[in-house]
């Protein structure tokens, strides 16, 4: 078997495994729920008629930022340890799947886990704005939101919350991860120095601001690392993206040495 059909396999069954998970959906829709309620009068949904459908869905794939990729996080961040725990690790070695192709699968099979119910989130809120706004354009753009804003950001989010627990344990990366991510993505930087609003943020700042028109959040905002904000714009877009797709990278090529090493020690 190919290093690609292995791969493959393990891909389609990781995505199997999570996608039935009532864990992965209840916090999906609970998280939504709550983000829908309390976005506020500057939320997508108090924007006026006749805004332009990709505005109001870059406003609403921005705001469901930023807290679902919190809870995927927390779903996610046991895949590989709990392999061990339920004492699966010696069958897994036995098979001929390599740690890469086993590490590769895991990581698209959870981030499509992930990517599904965050788009069904989507694909609701377009459906119920076109009733209210009669605009069919909205679930296109809902489409372009989702791949601008949101799945990059799913893309950081589920590489690191798969591996960074092989070199702490689960419980604690959640806790880390909780303050990284308020830390990272929603801090005023003008306060206190921190990652938000700059081109390492998976909150989805710089596409946001490139569809709706206007700053959002703290994108290109002054403050502390300012070098790390440029002004937003089409070309920061897409610089934006692609470091967040490159950051994914380190984190999936330390996974299979840091299972040898447990495996080895174990």
């Amino acid at each position: 078997m190919t290093t690609a059909r292995q791969t493959w396999a393990v891909t389609r069954y990781e995505f199997r495994m999570q996608i039935r998970k009532r864990s992965l959906w209840i916090t999906t829709a609970v998280l939504a729920v709550v983000l829908t309620l309390t976005q506020g009068d500057r939320g997508p949904r108090h924007l006026p008629l006749g805004t332009p459908p990709r505005e109001v869905m870059a406003g609403w794939a921005l705001l469901m930022s930023i807290l679902l990729p919190i809870g995927f996080g927390m779903v996610l961040a046991d895949r590989l340890t709990r392999d061990r725990r339920l004492g699966l690790a010696s069958l897994l070695e036995s098979l001929p799947t390599g740690r890469g192709a086993l590490v590769a699968g895991k990581y698209l099979g959870g981030l499509a886990s992930t990517a599904v119910p965050a788009a069904l989130v989507l694909l609701t809120a377009a459906a119920a704005e076109t009733a209210h706004r009669h605009d069919p354009a909205l679930f296109a753009w809902a489409v372009v939101a989702f791949a601008l804003i949101t799945l990059p950001g799913l893309a950081f989010v589920t590489a690191f919350a798969l591996v960074c627990p092989l070199l702490t344990t689960a419980p604690l990366f959640r806790v880390l991860f909780v303050g990284y991510w308020f830390w990272g993505n929603m801090l005023n930087p003008d306060l206190f120095p921190s990652l938000t609003g700059t081109l390492l943020t998976p909150l989805g700042d710089y596409p946001a601001t490139w569809l709706m028109g206007e700053r959002a959040l703290y994108a290109g905002a002054d403050g502390w690392l300012e070098f790390l904000r440029p002004q937003p714009g089409g070309t920061t877009t897409v610089l934006a993206i692609a470091l967040l797709l490159l950051l994914s990278l380190p984190p999936l090529a330390l996974a299979p040495p840091l299972l040898r090493r447990r495996n080895l020690s174990a």
